[in-house]
Order: structure tokens, then sequence, then C-alpha cells
């Protein structure tokens, strides 16, 4: 547990970090871009294509780092009204269907990597570059996901033992 406690740690730590540049990157353009349009009154097609790509990485990065505190938005109807066993069951539950969906995510990201031979209008960058940011996200995800669910386990564990 406390290995896997360490590497999460880490690779949050390198989440934070990519989501603080590329967040600074998406203003620096968006800035630029408007600036561009105002003084030269043209605007910057490659500030656009790769603000888009870059949106598609914070999105998932912040949902997996949110993952991890439990903190996306869910309906806690159920958990809220059961008690603690139950509550423990339903949250392995959702945990199993969430990181299948994110591992599933993660295998179209792949796949669209492999498949996709295309090029940005703009840039002509190789598309497959924007679509492992879907499997970068996807694991992301799942590594937090299962992190949420091994801290709750941990901390009911440790609730009990301290009785």
């Amino acid at each position: 547990m406390q290995v896997y406690r360490k590497i999460m740690y880490v690779v949050t730590w390198i989440e934070e970090i990519v989501l603080a540049l590329a967040f600074v990157m998406v203003l620096a353009l968006t800035f630029g871009n408007v600036v561009a349009r105002y003084v030269f009154h043209h605007s910057w097609g490659f500030a656009e294509e790769i603000v888009v790509a870059v949106f598609v990485l914070i999105a998932l990065l912040a949902a997996g780092v949110s993952a991890k505190t439990g903190g996306l938005v869910n309906l806690a109807l159920v958990p809220d009204h059961v008690g603690k066993g139950t509550r423990k069951v339903l949250l392995i539950i959702s945990t199993i269907i969430s990181v299948i969906y994110s591992l599933i995510l993660a295998w179209q990201g792949i796949g669209r990597m492999m498949n996709d031979h295309t090029f940005s209008p703009i840039l002509h960058i190789n598309k497959s570059i924007f679509w492992s940011f879907v499997f970068i996200g996807g694991i992301s995800l799942a590594l937090h996901f299962i992190e949420n669910c091994i801290e709750y386990c941990v901390k009911d564990k440790e609730k009990e033992e301290n009785k």
C-alpha cells in the first residue's frame, strides 16, 4: 500500500505540473490570439488547433486528479442513506465500473493513435499525438479511481482498528 501511495504521489505531482503548464500555454495562446486579432486583424489559426487539443488533456487529467479525492460529480442519494458496509460495497462497484470505463477510454485512445494517420489542418501535426491525450487521461482516471477506493477502504479499516 505504501509503495502505491508513493507512486501515486509522484504521478499526481507530474499531473499537476503538466496541468499548470498546459493552463499557462492555453492562456498565453488565447491571449496572444486576441491581441493578434485586435492589433493585426489576423487570427492565429494554429492557436485554436493547439488550444482545443490541450483542453482535452486538461479536462481528462483534471478529472483524474479530482477522482483521487472523490471530487467528481456523482449521485450520493443512495450511499448517503445506507450503512457503512453497504456504502463500501457501492464504492467498490462504482470503482470497478469507473475503472472499466477509464480503461475503455484509454483503449480507444490507443486505437485512434494507431489508426488515425491524418494530420491537423493548420500545423500538419500527426493527430495521433492528440489522441495520446485521451490515452493518458484514461490511464490517469483509472489510477486515481483505484487510489480513491483503496484510501477509503484503508481509512475505514484504520477506524475499525482504533475502536
